[in-house]
């Protein structure tokens, strides 16, 4: 069943384009000023990095939002020309007798290096070079290294959980957008499936902390995830990467940049994946966990003339490994059984897993387009991005953990995602900078989710099938200014409208009839909402010295409304949850010391929810418990976070580190949601879900010079985060303590030619929980961390 979007919806989003093209094109700034780009050098920790191809090339990256007057536009450089107020690039700068690789230069367009040092927030950024050096190959897996973030898969597929210093969306069904949005190459992706597959050829990563939404893209309560691939340059070159790790992991990646014509530059990359499970079936020997992904994309630059340019997007993403599957640790001793019988036991081994004769893998495929077109203006620069992303899901999942049918699943849904986000930045005079846009997207998502329940309500095929059909359409309108009210103090203001439209028809449907009457509906919804929320930042920013300020902000975030996708046996379980709304005050610092050898940003923030949208266990009739989505209406976060990079203060030596702690509770009790009793009241003042309490991580790098021009780097990495809960009213639902210890060591020419790397993750082979939770029998269900895991790459540029 269609859900059309309400009527007049297509008059208000053509009435808001039109106007909002009126005043991002309408006339140029008075007194405008032309706006000097950004050169950075070097193959620096953090901010914008050296692309992953030959290394002398020089890259225009795409251009970022930019954030005060700090972050400034080059002219032409989408074509490679100098800035004007810059003149001659200056060279790199390294001591006498050394003879490092030489680092690219890249001349950037609204640096996000520069506009991450001087936004008035927090922003964590990982290059494209850490990336790799760190073998992080999905967006969760940069939660290790970025303070207040976590991000563990809440089923055996491919479903992500995100929180943002304790903001997300403790979803595991897929359907619905967490509090933090997530953007490649500046395109939104509603579902975890959109970026999927995706992180490979990357420049950089940047987590971008509070409430956002008002610079581009969706509002969001918690903040933005953006990952920037490396674009085409004017210059033929690339690289060939392959790995081979442990449990016969085969990787490889490759790129290669084309300059086709002085007019067109692409560039094609790819990453493959396949590798054995590292899990094993207790009693057939079957392996779990195993990889096979492969991902495809085609970057093409068109130079229309010195001042614009559009980027195509073409990008294709394919999963088709075996699940890795959770263990039920006292499955067998619920249910009567000796141990091992469905469940592994309290005292399994990390590897074991009980699935039996369960079909458990992953089938999935997608992929999408998009359209950048930049232009430049001695005042200014206009960004209008358009995407279309299509994505099929057909997963099956041994979520309880036990080999009978207790509550395994089956995800089979196909999922479209449309979004055009255009905007103008401008400097009107020397102390005033303006931001202007619009965003719109429309997404779809039919799905059939089916639980296996056949053990548990004692009826062959006993499944439960929730068939629905969700539709989503939102637009917002953006400002952003900054004012230079005296010779260092700056004023922020900020604003944003958002309208939403939310769209659920479905249900979930007895199949066998093991409730009632067979092929009836246990629980429908055929509704939608609409809403209209005014959000807003103001905020102060001082600059005590060049490169060190101070800043102060207020702001208050949005997120839509949700729907609780998964089959649950009562109508109150499939509700719809209403939007989250959050206040967020936060103070902080920056400083760059010594020609940026020194990096250390600090924040203190507090922040106020209401109806924040969470995961709740509740007991459904015949005595079975589930998870489901729920509202709580008052709770409040606070804490500090700290971060520092050291960069070649002491010769040949990189250190970066991070500290987090977060006080995140539940200001209100919680007895039930709609009407359905929780498996363990929530009081007041109990620990929100992802928001460990401490969390902290360190990586130190050292190069050595060997003889004949090769150099040796030796890198060493911890992270430790403390244990969280994962869910309100679970007693299961809480983590371990997780801990890794990383090492590597790289060698190859000081020219950069080729590198060859060997490498431990997990060395100390620790296997904490890092998701549980209470299965439908009322037995405790556990994923446990990845083990140790050895391995080595070779690299060559060309």
């Amino acid at each position: 069943m269609t859900i059309h979007p309400p009527r007049g919806f297509r008059t208000l989003t053509g009435t808001a384009l039109s106007l909002s093209a009126r005043l991002l094109l309408g006339g140029a700034a008075p007194g405008g000023m032309i706006l000097t780009g950004a050169l950075i050098t070097g193959a620096l920790w953090q901010g914008a990095t050296p692309a992953e191809a030959s290394p002398h090339k020089t890259v225009a990256p795409s251009a970022a939002p930019a954030s005060g007057t700090a972050s400034a536009t080059a002219r032409g450089a989408a074509s490679g020309t100098k800035s004007a107020a810059h003149g001659r690039p200056r060279a790199h700068r390294s001591r006498p007798g050394k003879s490092h690789a030489r680092p690219e230069a890249i001349q950037v367009r609204g640096s996000r290096a520069q506009r991450f040092l001087t936004t008035a927030a927090t922003v964590n950024v990982l290059s494209g070079r850490e990336l790799r050096a760190l073998n992080i190959v999905s967006p969760k897996d940069i939660a290790a290294y970025t303070p207040g973030l976590t991000a563990v898969n809440a089923t055996s597929g491919s479903t992500p959980i995100f929180s943002i210093r304790g903001i997300g969306l403790d979803d595991y069904t897929g359907n619905n957008m967490g509090g933090i949005g997530i953007y490649q190459d500046g395109v939104f992706a509603p579902y975890p499936v959109f970026y999927t597959g995706q992180m490979f050829d990357t420049q950089s990563v940047a987590v971008e902390k509070g409430p956002q939404g008002f610079e581009y893209g969706r509002s969001s309560t918690g903040g933005n995830i953006a990952i920037e691939t490396i674009k085409p340059d004017g210059k033929f070159g690339g690289y060939v990467d392959w790995g081979y790790s442990s449990y016969g992991t085969n990787t490889a990646r490759a790129a290669l940049n084309v300059p086709v014509t002085d007019r067109i530059q692409d560039r094609v990359s790819f990453s493959y994946i396949n590798g054995d499970g590292w899990q094993r079936d207790i009693h057939t020997g079957r392996r779990y966990g195993s990889q096979d992904q492969l991902g495809l994309r085609n970057l093409t630059r068109f130079l229309i003339d010195d001042r614009s340019s559009l980027l195509l997007n073409i990008h294709y993403t394919r999963d088709k490994g075996i699940s890795m599957s959770p263990q039920d640790t006292n499955g067998d001793a619920v249910n009567g059984f000796p141990t091992g019988t469905i469940g592994v036991g309290p005292d399994a081994a990390y590897n074991a897993v009980n699935v039996g004769n369960n079909r458990v893998g992953r089938n999935e495929n997608g992929g999408g387009v998009s359209l950048r077109y930049t232009r430049d203006f001695d005042w200014g620069q206009f960004v209008s991005t358009t995407a279309f992303d299509a994505f099929r899901r057909d997963d099956y999942d041994n979520y309880d953990g036990e080999s009978v049918n207790v509550g395994d699943y089956h995800w089979n849904d196909t999922s479209l995602a449309q979004s055009h986000d255009m905007h103008l930045q401008m400097d009107l005079t020397r102390r005033f900078h303006l931001k202007i846009g619009v965003y719109e997207s429309w997404d779809k998502i039919n799905g059939a989710y089916t639980s296996y329940r056949s053990f548990l309500l004692d009826v062959p095929n006993g499944n439960l099938t929730d068939r629905f059909v969700q539709q989503n359409v939102s637009t917002g309108l953006y400002l952003h200014t900054v004012t230079r009210v005296l010779e260092n103090l700056d004023f922020i203001a900020s604003g944003r409208f958002s309208w939403d439209d939310r769209g659920f028809n479905g249900g979930t449907i007895d199949d066998a009839g093991a409730l009632t009457t067979k092929g009836a509906y246990l629980s429908r919804l055929n509704t939608s909402h609409a809403y209209v929320r005014l959000t807003g930042r103001v905020g102060l920013r001082y600059t005590i010295v060049p490169g060190t300020q101070v800043y102060a902000t207020i702001s208050n975030g949005y997120k839509a409304g949700a729907y609780f996708a998964a089959p649950v046996s009562a109508p109150q379980a499939l509700d719809y949850v209403r939007p989250e709304n959050m206040i967020a005050y936060e103070i902080g610092a920056k400083t760059s010391l010594l020609r940026n050898h020194v990096q250390i940003e600090g924040a203190l923030f507090d922040y106020e929810y209401h109806n924040r949208q969470t995961l709740f266990v509740a007991e459904m009739p015949m005595n079975i418990t589930s998870l489901s989505l729920g509202p709580i209406p008052r709770a409040r976060t606070r804490g500090g976070e700290l971060s520092s990079t050291l960069h070649d203060l002491v010769p040949d030596l990189d250190l970066r580190g991070s500290f987090a702690y977060l006080d995140a509770q539940n200001t209100s009790p919680v007895d039930s949601i709609g009407g359905l009793p929780l498996l363990s009241s929530v009081t007041a003042h109990s620990v929100l879900p992802f928001a460990p309490r401490f969390s902290w991580n360190a990586v130190a790098r050292y190069g050595i010079d060997l003889p004949r021009a090769y150099r040796m780097t030796l890198q060493t990495s911890y992270t430790w985060k403390d244990n969280m809960l994962l869910a309100l009213g679970d007693p299961n639902g809480i983590t371990d303590k997780i801990s890794a210890l990383g090492m590597r060591m790289e060698i190859g020419p000081k020219t950069g030619k080729w590198t060859a790397a060997v490498y431990v993750d997990n060395m100390l082979n620790k296997h904490g929980n890092t998701y549980s939770f209470t299965g439908s029998d009322n037995s405790r269900v556990q994923f446990l961390q990845t083990p140790r895991w050895v391995g080595c790459d070779l690299r060559y540029n060309f």
